[in-house]
């Protein structure tokens, strides 16, 4: 299953929101994706650190991923890529380096774009 940023913005935006009495998100939450492919992104975000979840596969059945916060991590990854706008320029800037997305290149990307914001 290929990597999809604009579902992990999604997951880390709807995770940040959660409030009291939304204790969790649940992999079936984000419309216009099967609960299996939110489910493999939270379960590669917990990997990298960006979120608290519970995961688990049954024996017969799809992976399963329950989130429940960000990390100190989460939260400055997604205040880094949050605007479109700056989103828009961190893909651009990648692409024009000829960089595939991963997490270092996106910081990196994002620092760049901010660090240009303020000259």
């Amino acid at each position: 299953m290929k990597r999809n940023w604009e579902l992990v913005r999604k997951i880390l935006a709807q995770i940040e929101e959660l409030n009291s009495s939304e204790r969790s998100l649940e992999p079936t939450a984000l419309e216009g994706y099967s609960s299996g492919v939110v489910s493999y992104h939270m379960s590669l975000l917990k990997g990298a650190g960006l979120i608290e979840a519970t995961c688990f596969q049954p024996l017969s059945g799809e992976l399963e991923c329950i989130a429940t916060s960000l990390t100190w991590d989460g939260h400055e990854f997604l205040d880094k890529i949050r605007s479109d706008t700056t989103w828009g320029k961190i893909k651009s800037l990648a692409k024009t380096k000829g960089l595939d997305l991963s997490i270092d290149v996106i910081k990196s990307a994002a620092t760049a774009v901010i660090g240009n914001a303020f000259q």
